[in-house]
């Protein structure tokens, strides 16, 4: 049985494993808080448009040590070398484990997994260099009700997805720059109740 970690022990192991400040830490409603600034290094290791900056998912790692078995919903060609696990996408030429859309995930053992990373298109333009259409975003959460308790999503976006209140808890927010003349992003950390 695994045992989850406190906000505190992932803070502390984050800080222990990446060497990066402690930049993030609990507020008065018990909800973590902070800001990551990722530096001026601009190359994505998977080579992908909007492919996360680095050290962004070995800093995500280290906030969840004790989550095994990951899935990278709107993968494209996310780096699992730095965190590895499945991957869904709706383009098959990508190679993702599942080849679906993340509005309904139909194709995906949800109940499998306890960690879920979501970076969707942030805009219209975003699509057009991806050659998709804009999700909605509330219907990626309705999907995503299917995830067992207990389970975190990391979600990475320029807006806040509309969630049921009853279904997830929002545990963390982070606000991260990747660098000069890029869009600030937030981070939304959301638990399944």
């Amino acid at each position: 049985m695994n045992i989850e970690l406190t906000w505190e022990e992932r803070i502390q192991n984050y800080v222990e494993k990446t060497g990066f400040p402690d930049n993030i830490f609990i507020g008065g409603d018990n909800r973590v808080v902070g800001t990551w600034i990722m530096g001026n290094d601009y190359r994505v290791k998977s080579s992908y448009y909007g492919g996360y900056p680095p050290t962004y998912l070995r800093r995500i790692k280290a906030l969840f040590p004790d989550k095994k078995n990951v899935l990278h919903i709107f993968s494209g060609k996310v780096d699992l070398e730095t965190f590895p696990g499945g991957t869904v996408d709706i383009k098959a030429e990508l190679n993702p484990t599942y080849i679906d859309d993340a509005q309904n995930l139909a194709k995906v053992p949800l109940g499998n997994y306890d960690l879920v990373l979501a970076d969707p298109p942030y805009s219209v333009e975003d699509c057009e260099h991806y050659g998709t259409t804009m999700v909605k975003r509330n219907k990626v959460m309705r999907a995503l009700q299917r995830l067992k308790a207990g389970s975190h999503i990391v979600w990475l976006d320029q807006v806040l997805p509309m969630y049921r209140k009853d279904e997830f808890s929002v545990e963390a927010t982070i606000g991260m720059w990747k660098s000069t003349n890029h869009r600030f992003r937030g981070i939304t950390i959301f638990r399944k109740k």
